[in-house]
Order: structure tokens, then C-alpha cells, then sequence
């Protein structure tokens, strides 16, 4: 049973990068167009950052690049299905990063909390110095 319901969860997984890929993440129908928030650093830096965090709190991942965005598709503990857009903030001064949730079945508002807190905590490289 716990066989079979892994591989329903990787099954899930591979559909919703196929979609995020597409722009057309899952079923346009099930769609949640999640909060969004703009983050100073450039793509690279918030992504890896991103990656680094999410990948500590135990979620799986997967990274692609679309044109100039990147984007980062998981699923959260609870099951929820998710993809992170990001892109370069528009009419920013300096490297900021536009960061926008897209998730199934309503959301996760802890995940998104998770995501935030990742986003805000102080870089390793200037605890450092």
C-alpha cells in the first residue's frame, strides 16, 4: 500500500512539473493563484536559497529555467502540489526578485509561511563576515 501510494505521489509530482513547464500547471480548473512578494537578490541567489531551505524541511524538488525565469515545483507535506514563479521584479532599482505561489486544492498557508521565512532569513554569507 505505502509502495503504491508513493508512487501516486511521484505520478502527481511528474504532472504538475509537465504543467508548470507548460503554463498550464495541472488543470487550469484546479488552479490557486497563490500570494506573491518581492525579495531583494538576484534569480540565482533566491532560488538557491529557496532550493537550499525547502530541500532542508524535507520537500522534494524539482528546478527549471523558462526563458528568464526559474521555477521550482514540489509537494509540501501535506500534500498539496506547488510551483514557485520566479522572476525579475519589474521597474526595480537594484537585483530584486518577484516571487509568486501557484498550488492545487486551495493552498497551503503554512508552506507559503515556510517560503517566507526562507526569504527572510538573513544570508549564511553575511553571518559570516
Amino acid at each position: 500500500m505505502r509502495r503504491c501510494l508513493s508512487g501516486a505521489s511521484v505520478g502527481v509530482l511528474l504532472l504538475a512539473v509537465g504543467g508548470c513547464l507548460s503554463d498550464s500547471f495541472l488543470m487550469p480548473q484546479f488552479v490557486v493563484a497563490g500570494p506573491k512578494t518581492t525579495v531583494s537578490g538576484s534569480l540565482f541567489d533566491v532560488s538557491s536559497k529557496l532550493n537550499e531551505g525547502l530541500s532542508a524541511a524535507g520537500i522534494a524538488l524539482q528546478m527549471n529555467r523558462v526563458g528568464s525565469d526559474w521555477r521550482i515545483v514540489g509537494a509540501s507535506k501535506s500534500g498539496t502540489v506547488f510551483c514557485l514563479h520566479l522572476s525579475p521584479a519589474p521597474k526595480s532599482s537594484g537585483k530584486k526578485t518577484l516571487v509568486r505561489m501557484q498550488w492545487d486544492r486551495g493552498g497551503d498557508e503554512e508552506l507559503w509561511q515556510l517560503v517566507v521565512k526562507i526569504l527572510t532569513a538573513p544570508d549564511a554569507a553575511s553571518d559570516t563576515e
